[in-house]
Order: structure tokens, then C-alpha cells, then sequence
């Protein structure tokens, strides 16, 4: 037995895609984006070299969370003019480059949104990289701090929200080169 197969016009199946877009996108009725979401999965790491790069500045090293050496971070999209907070789907990387290759260790938060991270630095969510052989880039650990077993910059009791709080006026990014309108 097959089945009939019913013909789609244009105009149909334009209204069906932009009815599920509009499910999917989805913001709160005040027009915030409090509740989209963007998932980061490994895919959206691995061009951050051709983001926008920031220098940081060298620092001691602070413990054994941030060892010494050059830093570079770069940003996937710069918020519009004006901003107060970085939009849902920013993704900000954390290059710290020593002169041993086991000593370099690459660093990330994206703006995941939708509620995630109410406790520590609101909507962040956190990962640790690792670059590949072949040059492509890997998910260590991700979530609200780095899970048991690991550490975050060889610090077993370090947890990004911890720090990033201290920037809570600049949508947690402690960068200066990235302050927000008003900061």
C-alpha cells in the first residue's frame, strides 16, 4: 500500500518553515532573549583564529589557575553599539601561549542564554579546549566549572563563575578591551 503524496504550494510550505523558525527562536514576550539558547558544540571552535583577536596584557602568574605567559583572546562577534550585555551565541576563546607546548591550553565561555548558569555568571557557560594533531579543535570539559576529575588551569578548586563575578558589570568578561557601553 503506498500513501498519496499530497503537493506542497510555495506559499504553504514558506508558512510552515517560518512557523517553525519563530517556534525555535522563541524570546520572552518582553522582547528579551532571556530564553533563547545556543548549544556551542565542537564545529563553532574551530576557526576562533580568524575571530577578532585581543591581546592581553602579560601577567605573573596567579596561582596555578593562569600561569605566566602571553595571552590572547578572540571573539567570535563584537555586541552591537551600545550594549549592555554580550548577546546569546558570543563565544569568547582564551589563548594562553607559554613556550612548552604541554603548557598551552586554550579556554573558552559562550553566551549560552536561556536561564543557564542563574547561580554564577548568568547565561556563561564554560569549556576547556584542546587542539588536535590535525589541528582541529576538541571539548575537554564544559559546563558551570570543570567536572570532577578535572581542573580548571591545573587548579582543582578553580571555577571560572568564581572569578567572572568580579566582572558582573560587564556581562562577566573581565577583558578591557571588551567593555560594554557604560562600563
Amino acid at each position: 500500500m503506498s500513501v498519496p503524496s499530497v503537493p506542497w504550494t510555495k506559499a504553504a510550505f514558506l508558512a510552515v518553515v517560518a512557523l517553525l523558525l519563530a517556534a525555535c527562536n522563541k524570546a520572552k514576550s518582553d522582547g528579551s532573549s532571556a530564553s533563547r539558547s545556543f548549544i556551542a558544540l565542537e564545529r563553532d571552535f574551530q576557526e576562533f583564529r580568524t575571530w577578532t583577536p585581543i591581546d592581553l596584557p602579560e601577567r605573573a602568574p596567579q596561582g596555578i589557575t593562569h600561569v605566566a605567559g602571553k595571552r590572547r583572546e578572540y571573539i567570535s562577534q563584537r555586541p552591537p553599539k551600545g550594549a549592555t550585555s554580550f548577546p546569546v551565541g558570543t563565544i569568547v576563546v582564551k589563548e594562553l601561549l607559554t613556550e612548552a607546548p604541554e603548557g598551552h591550553q586554550i579556554f573558552a565561555m559562550v553566551k549560552r542564554g536561556g536561564g543557564y548558569n542563574a547561580r554564577g555568571a548568568p547565561g556563561w557557560e564554560w569549556f576547556e579546549l584542546r587542539e588536535r594533531p590535525d589541528r582541529s579543535v576538541g571539548i575537554v570539559w564544559r559546563g558551570l566549572s570543570a567536572p570532577v576529575g578535572e581542573s580548571y588551569g591545573g587548579d582543582p578548586l578553580g571555577t571560572c563563575s568564581n572569578c567572572h563575578q568580579l566582572s558582573a558589570k560587564n556581562d562577566y568578561i573581565r577583558a578591557g578591551a571588551l567593555a560594554l557601553a557604560g562600563r
